[in-house]
């Protein structure tokens, strides 16, 4: 499940970093910077669906708003084997040793419709 990969061996990967360092301890400055960094990157996320685009698992900030957090899911549901992840979590880790609150909040199981008799 790695942003750089895919079944077609002439796709081409690239890599474009977004990091902006907060030097300072000064807690205003600190917020502004901050501010630019989001700024910058949401700048930088309205050109990912044009390009196919994805961000390194390690980048990824989940968002805190619910509409936010569903199209987060749904942009990696879109890109990557999700259902097939999840089983393979279940099975491997039924009691998510290796788990964490970022997982389970990208990648949340969802539950099969119940079958009435």
């Amino acid at each position: 499940m790695s942003p750089a990969s895919s079944s077609e061996e002439d796709d081409v990967f690239s890599w474009v970093g977004i990091i902006m360092y907060l030097p300072t301890s000064d807690a205003r400055q600190r917020k502004e910077i901050t501010e630019e960094f989001f700024s910058y990157r949401s700048l930088a996320r309205s050109l990912w669906d044009d390009y196919s685009a994805y961000e390194h698992w390690a980048k990824i900030e989940v968002p805190k708003d619910k509409d936010e957090l569903a199209e987060l899911q749904a942009r990696l549901r879109k890109r990557f084997p999700v259902d097939a992840y999840n089983k393979a979590r279940m099975e491997l880790d039924p009691n998510k040793v290796l788990s964490n609150a970022k997982l389970e909040k990208m990648f949340p199981v969802l539950e099969p419709p119940h079958q009435t008799k």
